[in-house]
């Protein structure tokens, strides 16, 4: 495998500059050689700046681009556009690599000879503000947090740990920009279907809790949103029985945890059980009368 520009890290970013100086700095730790790596930013807000530190600009292969249309989806397809690497390296500007992620990448590739791999992924772990102290938020995603290996075994992937060879992306012409949630189960379940979703232990990714119950509620709204442009537009006697579903799962995961873990955290769950389950009410009624999904 050629080292000329083998990797392109591809980061979408919104209003997320603090967070994104964080992520590009275990950029500048991988244990590989940083001529190999490009980097991609893609601004998905025309009306906010990202300004980093002159040590990215002079010590990465760095490029900021601006993608007005909205959505991670459609700013990482603005990336692939421009990608020069030979693996599409995608990853979230609020996560933190580890320093061998783009090492541990290369040996999978490298001995990849029939090509059969499509995607590569691996754990995502979470990390708190205070691990001692967790919000509301915290402690439902404490016990909610990415399953990314049983979510490889069933053929997906999420971008926030996703690497996959430049073709493979290509030949199935990059995400759907329309969407701007579920676009990664959408293009890895096509994926899926010709190559592998390989899952590696070793190749981990850092994500933070959500710490606002809020952040929590406008996730699954996207969820929501993103489910009813695939599969429910329409459709909306059959969108109603999805939210109605929904809703009842919340309530009824909330209520086993009083039966496993302490009253604290049980009732600290059921608060956020309850905001999620107003908001993807709220979002039902939105969505069936027109209006535009989240972002």
């Amino acid at each position: 495998m050629s080292t000329s520009t083998l990797f392109t890290v591809i980061i979408p970013v919104y209003r997320d500059n603090d967070r994104l100086i964080k992520c590009l700095k275990t950029i500048l730790n991988q244990t590989v050689s940083l001529d190999i790596i490009e980097v991609l930013i893609i601004n998905n807000d025309p009306k906010f700046r990202i300004s980093l530190p002159i040590e990215f600009i002079t010590k990465l292969n760095l490029q900021i681009i601006l993608e007005e249309k909205p959505g991670s989806y459609a700013a990482r397809n603005k990336g692939i556009a421009q990608a020069k690497g030979q693996i599409f390296a995608f990853t979230d500007s609020d996560c933190l690599l580890s320093e061998n992620w783009l090492k541990v990448a290369y040996e999978y590739f490298s001995n990849d000879k029939r090509m059969e791999i499509g995607i590569l992924t691996g754990p995502v772990p979470l990390f708190f503000k205070n691990p001692k102290v967790l919000s509301d938020a915290e402690v439902y995603e404490k016990y909610t947090g990415f399953t990314t290996e049983s979510y490889a075994k069933e053929g997906y992937a999420i971008t926030a740990n996703w690497l996959s060879p430049a073709f493979v992306i290509k030949e199935f012409g990059g995400f759907n920009a329309d969407l701007k949630s579920n676009g990664d189960s959408e293009l890895s379940g096509r994926i899926s279907q010709k190559y592998k979703i390989v899952y590696s232990p070793k190749l981990i990714v850092h994500h933070p809790a959500r710490y606002y119950t809020e952040d929590l509620v406008n996730k699954y709204k996207r969820l929501l949103g993103g489910a009813f442009v695939r599969r429910f537009h329409g459709k909306p006697k059959e969108f109603r029985k999805h939210v109605k579903y929904f809703i009842w799962r919340r309530y009824r995961f909330a209520f086993k945890k009083f039966f496993t873990i302490s009253l604290k955290e049980s009732l600290a769950i059921l608060k956020v059980c309850n905001a999620i389950n107003k908001g993807a009410w709220e979002e039902y009624k939105s969505l069936i009368n027109g209006g535009e999904t989240k972002r």
